[in-house]
């Protein structure tokens, strides 16, 4: 009679093997996760510092910020009615409008494209009394003809996660620059 001889795993074996590919898996997974929130909080930072330039490039050229319909409304910018920051030349007059309300010759344009807030995920809205998310803008001047300009803006937006550089995740765009708590 000859030895039997055995090839393969035992059932012990291949359930310890599955066993550390799923801890890996979980642990791969949660790491992913956070670091696409970080990409998009980056995204959000970085899109501040553009509409921060492109504020400061308007007052530069205006003699202010756009003004807004009321200085207790906020304008949800990068939505599909808010997508670029423009001026008429021909009148002065201040506009974030949709892209294709910024044609021609007739228009500087500060910002032409103005992205949306990175989603996932909705963090909340822009409201007349407290504004929570999105890219929500808004001057301490209200809009009264094309050439009326505001002294001061506000942007307000939230990061994801607490940001050890900006010290918070509500995070507010003036002029003087970004404050979060």
């Amino acid at each position: 009679m000859e030895a039997l001889t055995k090839k393969g795993f035992t059932l012990v074996e291949l359930l310890v093997v599955i066993s550390i590919i799923a801890l890996l898996s979980t642990i791969a997974t949660v790491s992913l996760g956070s670091a696409r929130a970080k990409a998009r909080d980056t995204t959000r930072i970085a899109t501040m510092k553009q509409l921060s330039t492109a504020l400061e490039q308007y007052y530069a050229d205006q003699g202010g910020y756009p003004a807004y319909l009321s200085t207790a409304q906020y304008v949800v910018l990068g939505d599909t009615n808010h997508k670029a920051l423009c001026s008429r030349n021909d009148t002065g007059g201040s506009s974030i409008n949709t892209s294709a309300n910024c044609p021609g010759a007739t228009y500087t344009v500060y910002m032409g494209n103005i992205p949306a807030y990175p989603t996932p995920p909705t963090l909340g809205t822009c409201t007349n009394t407290t504004p929570t998310a999105n890219y929500c803008y808004t001057s301490d001047t209200v809009w009264a003809s094309a050439a009326t300009h505001a002294g001061s803006y506000s942007l307000f937006w939230l990061l994801e996660a607490k940001n050890t550089v900006l010290n918070g995740s509500a995070c507010t765009t003036t002029p003087n620059g970004v404050t979060c708590t």
